[in-house]
């Protein structure tokens, strides 16, 4: 088979997506599930209440949201992937689907299991990687790359984040960063947290192994919350470069985090000024003779931003990164791509991220 003749199935897979994304155009309200993969709901991360409360955000508007149980009746269904090959679950989904119902996938953790995940890409509609710098494997003949849609704080609903920091206003907090993770030995953070746990003395380092998380995970929701709102700072030490939820819950909970420039798409979801306002802290780099002094700062920058300082983080994640903020930017963003206000990088020179529209010319990289 010749590469044109290949093109020729792409061109027609592309004109079948846009023809598919018209439904944002019939001025009809667009419906849309959330399905997240059974990884998560082995970790019962997702909240129990995420449906009432994107039923609740989206309202009766143009956008409306419609739980699991009728995702026969979507016009978009979006499903989390976290590493494992979705893509039998896929195939049996659409099975469920009437046939121009789109299928999205938003991957949390495309900075690892590359393969499993392109396969996973390879049976969806559209891709939303989390972490844009290492998309660029995503990027296939029959799936769009629709941007980046960056991790959020999920465990709780905003109205459950809200109830319980209002139960424990005015405690005070340990003067200390929390330091909570998940020990992958496969990783090189691996070292440098067990370092930590060892000879920083205002870190609190709390680990559990990849096979067990029942550390966190058997907490409530309350519980583990709670955790968070105990401490005044944590450290950001990614697996790789990637931008985690624990920035997000971090702030959820008023901390200050102190965050490295290995983190390649930071100032992309909170700019630099953003940052400052917020009191976090940025670090070169995660050795111990850097982390040290920069808890001190962190430390100090809670003290010294006192009530309105935690409250401010409190309220630009409830305002800004949580679940229904990520669910209404991906929509968003497909209905932009219907209507050609922006496209999407063309696969034979797959850029990343979108481009505005140019009706006079072709503006595509």
């Amino acid at each position: 088979m010749t590469y044109s003749t290949n093109w020729e199935h792409v061109v027609r897979r592309a004109d079948q997506l846009m023809q598919r994304l018209q439904v944002f155009l019939a001025g009809q309200p667009v419906r849309f599930a959330l399905m997240p993969s059974h990884e998560t709901n082995s970790l019962d991360y997702f909240s129990p209440g995420r449906d009432a409360d994107l039923q609740r955000f989206f309202g009766e508007g143009p956008i409306r949201y419609v739980p699991p149980a009728r995702v026969d009746s979507a016009d978009v269904v979006i499903l989390t992937a976290h590493g494992s090959d979705l893509s039998v679950p896929i195939w049996n989904l659409r099975r469920k689907l009437p046939q121009e119902a789109i299928i999205a996938v938003w991957f949390w953790d495309n900075h690892l299991a590359q393969l499993p995940n392109l396969k996973t890409a390879l049976a969806a509609d559209v891709l939303f990687p989390s972490h844009a710098y290492i998309a660029h494997y995503l990027f296939n003949p029959v799936s769009v790359v629709a941007g980046s849609s960056a991790a959020c704080s999920a465990q709780w609903t905003a109205d459950e984040a809200r109830e319980i920091i209002a139960s424990c206003a005015g405690t005070a907090r340990i003067h200390k960063a929390l330091v909570n993770y998940v020990d992958y030995e496969f990783s090189w953070r691996s070292a440098l947290l067990r370092e930590l746990a060892a000879s920083c003395g205002n870190a609190h380092v709390l680990l559990m192994p990849a096979q067990d998380r029942s550390r966190y995970f058997r907490k409530t929701r309350r519980e583990r919350l709670l955790e968070w709102l105990r401490y005044k700072a944590t450290v950001i030490v990614p697996v790789d470069k990637d931008l985690s939820t624990r920035v997000f819950d971090a702030l959820l909970a008023g901390q200050i985090p102190v965050v490295p420039s290995i983190i390649r798409d930071f100032d992309r979801v909170i700019p630099p000024q953003v940052q400052r306002e917020l009191g976090i802290v940025r670090v070169d780099d995660l050795v111990l003779s850097t982390i040290r002094p920069a808890i001190d700062e962190a430390l100090r920058r809670f003290d010294e931003m006192g009530t309105e300082g935690v409250e401010r983080r409190q309220q630009f994640a409830l305002r800004k990164h949580m679940l229904p903020n990520r669910m209404a930017e991906m929509m968003n963003t497909l209905a932009l791509v219907a209507r050609q206000e922006v496209i999407v990088p063309d696969v034979r020179n797959p850029g990343f991220g979108l481009y505005l529209a140019d009706k006079s010319a072709d503006s595509r990289p």
